[in-house]
C-alpha cells in the first residue's frame, strides 16, 4: 500500500471522529436545553445565582414621652435594564411621563437629560444603567404609580434598590447616650441592646447581573426577615434638651474642657437626661464621648458625704458632735490641708463642717474614728457598694478604683486622710450620683436605667423592672443624718447657699471642688467643680448630678455646677406637676407656666392642675395660644384648616408636626425646642403633600 494511500486513511479516519465528537457536543447541548441535568444546572447557577441574606430592620428606639430617637429609614436607588423593553412603541410613548416624573427627584437632571441617558443605555444594551440614588420612599410610590411602571421589573426593566440608613431625628441630642449603629462598631444602646433590635435576617435567590450586581429573582424570600424590637428609652426629650442647652451655656462661658450632666428619678433609677459635652478643636462643644460612664475621677469634697457616713455607721461620731477645725489648716504626717475658708471656722459641728466643706474637719472626724483601724474605713465603702461598678444597661462603664486593703502598694500613711476629702479614690458622675440617689432612697442602691422597656413586634410592651443592687446600704439613723448634713449645704453658711437662694424648692447636696491631676502631679489653678444632689428635699423626686473639667475664671463648684443643677431643677419644677401638686408659686413669676401653642383640650386640663380659672378666646378651636395673665390662663385661638397653611409659631414639635398633618401637608424640622420660624407664612393657600419646613429653638 503507497504511503499517499495510508495517509489519506489517517486523515478521513480523523475527519469522522472530529465530525462524531461534534455531533455528541451538540447532541449533548441539545439535551441540556430541553431536558438540563440537575448537576451540571446545578453548577451553572451557582455562577450566577445565589440564596443571599437579607438584613431585617432595625428595632426603633424611643424617648420615654413617646419622641423618635433614632429608627431605620429606606433609601432607594433606581436602576434600568434596557433589555427587558419587549415593545418599543409602546416604550417610546411612556418615556416623556417617566422623564418628568424623575426630573422632580432632587438629583440634578432635566427632563431632556434623561432622555439622553435612556437612549444612550438602549444602544449600549445597558442593564444596569443608574437613574437615580438616596431617592425617598415617597418618590418611588410616585414613580411606580405610572401605567407604565406598574407593568413591573420584568417589563419595564426598572429595578429599585432598598438600602437602610440608620437616623436620629433629634440629631446630637444624647447621641452618645443613643450611640451609633455601625456594624462592628457600634456604641451606646445601638451596642447594648444590639440583640433585640437587630431582629432574624431573611433569606433570597438572587442572581448576578452586570456591574458584579445581585439582584432579586423574585419578590418572595425562602425565609422571612423578622424586624428588630423597639425599646423604650428612660430619657425624657424635654428634659435631655434641658440639660444640655445649661451645660453647654456654662462650658462656653467659662471655656471648660469637658462637662456632663445625669438627671436620674430616685425611686426607679430610670435616667431621664444624660449630656456629654466635650470640648473641639474649633472650641465648640459636642457630645464627643460619655464622660458620664467611661470617665473615673476624684470626686474632691462629694466624697465628704461617704466618709462621714462610714464614721455615722461605726457609731463614733454624731452629726450635732463638735470638731475644733481650729485656723484651718492642719498637718497630718508631714502633709499639711488647708480650708479654703482663711482663719478657718474654729469649733463647729460635724453638720457644719459637711455644710462649709472643710477639709480639716471631715479628716478629723475620720481620723477619730478610723486612724487605729483603716481598713475599717474601707470595708465599710466597699460595703456601700463604691468598689463595685454598677452594671448599667449601656456598654463603657469604667470600674471605680477604691483600696480593697491597706496591704495595697500604693496605700500610705495620708491615705486615710486623702481618701475622706475625695483623693487617691476614682469614680464615674454616674457612680457617685448612684450613691447619692441611695441616700435619697431611702438607702436603696437602685442600678442607672436607660431603658424601661422592650416593644415587642405584636406591639406588646414588656416593662423592665428598677434592679435595687443594695438594700440599706446603712442604718436608717445614717441616713436620716447624712440628708440633714446635706440640705445644710443649701441653707445659709452653706456652699450652695447663693446658688439656692430664693427656690421655690429645697435641695440636698454637696459641692465638689478638687485639683486636676496631670502629668504626675496636682496643677495649680486648674480644677474640677462638681455638684451632686436630690430635690425636693423633703420628698426626692430626682437626683442630679454636674461634673464641669478645667473651667477658667471661676472654680468653686457653687458658680460653676451647681448654677446647671439649679436651671434643670427649675425647669422640671416649673412643668413637673408630680413635684408640687397644686402648690404653685403663683407670685413669683419665674415659676408660674410656661406653655407652648398646642391643642385647646389639653390646656384645659392644666388649667385645672395649676388653678387658673381660663379666659377664652379660641372661638371654639382645636387649637390655642395660651398665656398666663393676673393668675389667668388666656387661651387666644387658632384655626387649623386644611389645604392653608397653619401657624406653628410658639408651638412644640409634636403639636405643630401634628397641625401640619392635619392641613394636608409634609414637614421638615429643623432644630430642637418650640417653634421660631416656618418657611411659608401662616394662611397661604397650597397644594396637599407640599412641604413645610418648621425652625425650632
Amino acid at each position: 500500500m503507497s504511503s499517499v494511500k495510508v495517509n489519506s486513511l489517517w486523515i478521513y479516519g480523523i475527519f469522522v471522529v472530529l465530525v462524531l465528537i461534534g455531533i455528541g457536543v451538540i447532541s449533548k447541548a441539545a439535551m441540556l436545553q430541553w431536558s438540563p441535568d440537575k448537576t451540571a444546572t446545578d453548577l451553572a447557577m451557582s455562577f450566577t445565582s445565589k440564596i443571599r441574606e437579607i438584613a431585617p430592620t432595625r428595632g426603633q428606639i424611643w424617648s420615654s414621652d413617646g419622641s423618635l430617637l433614632a429608627t431605620t429609614v429606606s433609601e432607594y436607588e433606581l436602576r434600568w435594564d434596557s433589555k427587558a423593553i419587549q415593545n418599543e412603541e409602546e416604550w417610546n410613548e411612556a418615556l416623556d411621563s417617566i422623564t418628568i416624573v424623575l426630573a422632580t427627584f432632587d438629583q440634578g437632571k432635566s427632563a431632556g437629560d434623561y432622555k439622553r441617558i435612556f437612549k444612550s443605555a438602549l444602544r449600549k444594551g445597558s442593564r444596569y444603567e443608574l437613574m437615580g440614588r438616596h431617592l425617598t420612599f415617597e418618590e418611588v410610590k410616585r414613580f411606580k404609580q405610572l401605567t407604565y411602571v406598574k407593568k413591573g421589573q420584568n417589563k419595564t426593566g426598572f429595578l429599585f434598590k432598598e438600602t437602610k440608613k440608620r437616623v436620629k431625628p433629634y440629631g446630637s441630642l444624647a447621641s452618645r447616650t443613643i450611640g451609633l449603629f455601625r456594624g462592628a462598631n457600634n456604641v451606646g444602646l445601638e451596642l447594648s441592646y444590639d440583640s433585640i433590635l437587630a431582629g432574624r435576617p431573611g433569606k433570597q435567590l438572587q442572581e448576578l447581573i452586570p456591574g458584579n450586581v445581585w439582584k432579586p429573582m423574585t419578590d418572595e424570600f425562602i425565609q422571612e426577615p423578622i424586624p428588630g424590637m423597639d425599646i423604650i428609652a428612660t430619657i425624657d426629650v424635654h428634659l435631655q434638651d434641658v440639660a444640655e442647652h445649661a451645660l453647654r451655656k456654662q462650658l462656653d462661658s467659662l471655656n471648660g474642657r469637658w462637662g456632663c450632666a445625669i438627671l436620674m428619678e430616685v425611686e426607679t433609677g430610670y435616667v431621664r437626661a444624660i449630656a456629654n459635652l466635650g470640648r473641639n478643636a474649633d472650641s465648640t462643644f459636642s457630645e464627643v464621648d460619655n464622660f458620664a460612664v467611661r470617665y473615673p475621677v476624684e470626686p474632691g469634697s462629694t466624697m465628704k458625704l461617704m466618709s462621714l457616713m462610714a464614721a455615722f455607721e461605726e457609731g463614733t461620731i454624731d452629726v450635732n458632735d463638735t470638731v475644733n477645725t481650729g485656723n484651718g489648716e492642719r498637718n497630718f504626717n508631714g502633709v499639711t490641708l488647708h480650708d479654703s475658708h482663711k482663719g478657718g471656722y474654729g469649733s463647729i459641728s460635724v453638720e457644719q463642717v459637711f455644710a462649709k466643706s472643710s477639709n480639716v474637719g471631715t479628716a478629723l472626724a475620720v481620723r477619730k474614728t478610723f486612724a487605729s483601724q483603716p481598713q475599717k474605713f474601707l470595708d465599710y465603702l466597699n460595703g456601700f457598694g463604691l468598689g463595685t461598678p454598677l452594671g448599667i444597661d449601656l456598654e463603657g462603664e469604667v470600674s471605680p478604683s477604691v483600696y480593697a486593703s491597706v496591704k495595697d502598694a500604693k496605700w500610705s500613711a495620708n491615705s486615710l486622710t486623702q481618701m475622706s476629702i475625695g483623693y487617691e479614690v476614682a469614680f464615674t458622675p454616674m457612680q457617685i450620683l448612684a450613691f447619692y440617689n441611695a441616700v435619697a432612697n431611702n438607702g436603696n442602691l437602685v442600678r442607672p436605667s436607660f431603658v424601661q422597656a422592650i416593644k415587642k413586634s405584636n406591639g406588646q410592651i414588656e416593662t423592665k423592672s428598677p434592679v435595687v443592687l443594695r438594700k440599706e446600704i446603712c442604718k436608717e439613723s445614717t441616713i436620716q443624718q447624712c440628708r440633714q448634713m446635706m440640705e445644710a449645704v443649701g441653707k445659709p453658711g452653706g456652699t450652695a447657699f447663693e446658688a439656692f437662694k430664693n427656690s421655690p424648692y429645697k435641695v440636698a447636696g454637696k459641692t465638689g471642688t478638687c485639683w486636676l491631676w496631670e502629668n504626675g502631679k496636682y496643677q495649680d489653678n486648674r480644677y474640677r467643680a462638681s455638684f451632686v444632689g436630690y430635690f425636693p428635699a423633703d420628698k426626692p423626686k430626682y437626683s442630679c448630678i454636674v461634673v464641669i473639667e478645667d473651667p477658667h475664671g471661676l472654680y468653686y463648684a457653687s458658680q460653676v455646677a451647681a448654677p446647671v443643677f439649679r436651671e434643670l431643677a427649675d425647669k422640671i419644677y416649673s412643668t413637673a406637676l408630680d413635684i408640687h401638686g397644686n402648690n404653685l408659686v403663683k407670685t413669683d413669676k419665674q415659676y408660674a407656666p410656661h406653655f407652648k401653642a398646642g391643642m385647646s383640650k389639653n390646656f384645659h386640663l392644666l388649667s385645672q392642675k395649676f388653678q387658673l380659672p381660663i379666659v377664652k378666646k379660641d372661638n371654639g378651636s382645636d387649637w390655642a395660644y395660651p398665656s398666663t395673665e393676673n393668675e389667668k390662663m388666656v387661651m387666644t385661638g387658632m384655626n387649623v384648616r386644611e389645604g392653608f397653611v397653619p401657624n406653628c409659631m410658639g408651638m412644640g414639635m409634636r403639636d405643630a408636626i401634628q397641625a401640619i398633618q392635619n392641613a394636608g401637608y409634609r414637614y421638615k424640622v429643623q432644630g430642637k425646642g418650640k417653634v421660631v420660624g416656618q418657611n411659608i407664612l401662616a394662611g397661604t393657600p397650597m397644594k396637599k403633600g407640599s412641604v413645610i419646613v418648621i425652625q425650632l429653638q
